[in-house]
């Protein structure tokens, strides 16, 4: 990368509000002439809020969680390597896990789950 000074230029701005000291920009800057730039900002994209893919948390159990959001439902498992000690020991974990996340999600009405997301 070449550093280059360029003293007593002309620089015109277009930006959303007036710059003050110490004030930082993105956007474009385009040398016009031998002695004059041209800075415009660019708009960052607007971030939207879906306060309905908020991930809510829904049963946990000792090594997993389920969440939920209005369009899914996540799974997770965290499980230590000293809990098992092969993988018969892993699957019975996952097998109770699941067995319990089952039972518990039996006995819950989704429908209303799935509306205290969306409000």
């Amino acid at each position: 990368m070449k550093k280059q000074n360029y003293l007593c230029v002309d620089v015109t701005t277009y930006t959303n509000k007036d710059m003050k000291v110490f004030d930082e920009k993105n956007g474009k800057l385009q040398r016009d002439e031998a002695d004059h730039f041209t800075f415009v900002e660019t708009h960052p994209e607007e971030h939207t809020e879906h306060p309905e893919l908020h991930w809510r948390l829904l049963d946990r159990t000792k090594h997993g969680r389920v969440s939920i959001n209005a369009r899914h439902v996540k799974v997770e498992f965290y499980i230590r390597h000293e809990d098992y000690a092969d993988g018969r020991d892993l699957a019975d974990i996952l097998f109770a896990e699941t067995d319990t996340m089952g039972d518990n999600m039996s006995v819950m009405n989704m429908a209303e789950e799935i509306k205290k997301c969306v409000a």
